[in-house]
């Protein structure tokens, strides 16, 4: 059950510098492991409670059991409207950020916990259950979440990391048999578990590989399930030891083999999808959806089949489902569509700035609609992300924020992509 669960904030890290996070792929990547890390957890925590109790008989398995899955469903439904509704009124009422949304979501986590410890299972199950509650909230802005994780990873991840330090002899418990054979079967079950299940759904082969590879990591998730079993004696010290290896190891090859399985692709040169009369050099839109109206509109003239409403609301429903703000005033919103056969990329600039949900909590200044066909599932990836690396060199966006006219920004656009190809099987 330990070697099951994958950690998502490295995936969700190695995606983000590979400018992938924003894309379909990456947001069928992030649910996917969601959903199995919540799998994934519901088990472990069973488990661990049956272990942890004395004299359980068959009825105290199974309510212990249903209380487990009827608390889960509970918070996954009723659960995140509460949260939601807080999260909404804490930033209708323009409280103090993020401190009362910190503030609230630790005691959520508190409540939780407590709940679930009662039950007879472990109280980080209950954390668990909170982060997904509160991480569903749409009224929980990119910048915040930002902040949070920030806290959590420079506070409380090295002092658990100190922690197993102080407690457990790595040097004497280091089994290299043991190591290799835990390290092997987490990578490769992972890997071909995940690639399995997206045949049996029909995926693109070329995202296959993509998606396997976003399993694989361990990571910290699994050292910490690897440490509540050690301590409830489920495991020995060396095999905790040979998780923490493969932990480690699976989580240093994830960035490289999954940008090496983005490269493996046929060269095409993204300057295809770009046209000099689909650049709005200033853009009028006040707002998120008057921005992505002007340039829906911009690309309808591009091509006659596309009907600008439900242009729009393809976007815009791509849009709410996960905001495709990133840092440094970019902006990237999309839609696959199943009335074009061919890319289009339609660009527009915002002088004052639009507020976009981003990350770091700047304005979008420079933003991509990029549109591709409904059947093709990897062009997509590529264009985003190739626009997103180009675009991250501040010379780049200086010298197009400076520009007077279409002419002149189509000319640096051309210049910066010219050499510039995207890669598809």
């Amino acid at each position: 059950t330990i070697m099951t669960i994958s950690d998502l904030p490295i995936t969700a890290r190695a995606m983000h510098d590979l400018k992938l996070s924003k894309t379909d792929l990456g947001f069928l990547i992030i649910s996917a492991l969601s959903v199995n890390d919540l799998i994934g957890w519901l088990l472990f925590t069973l488990i661990l409670g049956f272990f942890m109790q004395t004299g359980l008989n068959a009825l105290h398995i199974m309510l212990i059991a249903a209380a487990t899955i009827g608390f889960a469903a509970c918070c996954l439904t009723l659960g995140r409207t509460l949260t939601d509704t807080a999260l909404t009124q804490i930033k209708t009422k323009q409280l103090p950020q993020p401190g009362i949304s910190l503030t609230f979501i630790c005691l959520l986590g508190f409540l939780c916990g407590a709940i679930t410890q009662k039950i007879g299972i472990h109280a980080l199950f209950g954390f668990f259950i909170a982060g997904i509650m509160a991480g569903s909230s749409k009224a929980l802005s990119e910048n915040v979440r930002q902040i949070i994780s920030q806290m959590v990873y420079a506070i409380f991840v090295p002092l658990f990391f100190v922690n197993i330090g102080l407690k457990v002899d790595f040097l004497g418990r280091f089994n290299v048999f043991l190591v290799l054979l835990i390290t092997a079967v987490g990578i490769a079950g992972k890997y071909y578990g995940a690639w399995l299940g997206a045949v049996a759904t029909g995926l693109p082969k070329s995202n296959l590989q993509s998606i396997a590879i976003a399993h694989t990591p361990g990571g910290a998730m699994v050292i910490v399930i690897g440490m509540l079993a050690m301590e409830d004696r489920l495991i020995t010290e060396s095999m905790f030891v040979a998780i923490v290896f493969s932990a480690v190891a699976s989580s240093v090859i994830l960035g490289p083999w999954l940008g090496y399985s983005l490269r493996k692709r046929r060269e095409i040169s993204i300057l295809e999808y770009f046209f000099h009369r689909a650049i709005l050099p200033r853009m009028q839109a006040a707002t998120r959806e008057q921005a992505i109206q002007e340039l829906c509109v911009l690309a309808a003239g591009i091509d006659d089949s596309l009907d600008i409403e439900d242009l729009c609301r393809n976007v815009l429903q791509r849009e709410s489902t996960m905001g495709t703000a990133m840092e440094e005033g970019i902006a990237i919103p999309h839609a696959r569509l199943a009335t074009i056969k061919s890319p289009i990329v339609v660009f527009g600039r915002s002088l004052e700035g639009i507020e976009w949900n981003s990350p770091d909590n700047k304005p979008a200044r420079l933003i991509f609609l990029i549109l591709t066909p409904a059947s093709d599932d990897d062009v997509q990836v590529q264009i985003l992300g190739l626009i997103a690396r180009v675009i991250s060199n501040p010379h780049i966006r200086q010298d197009i924020m400076q520009c007077e006219n279409a002419s002149q920004i189509w000319a640096i656009l051309h210049t910066a992509f010219t050499p510039q190809v995207i890669i598809r099987k």
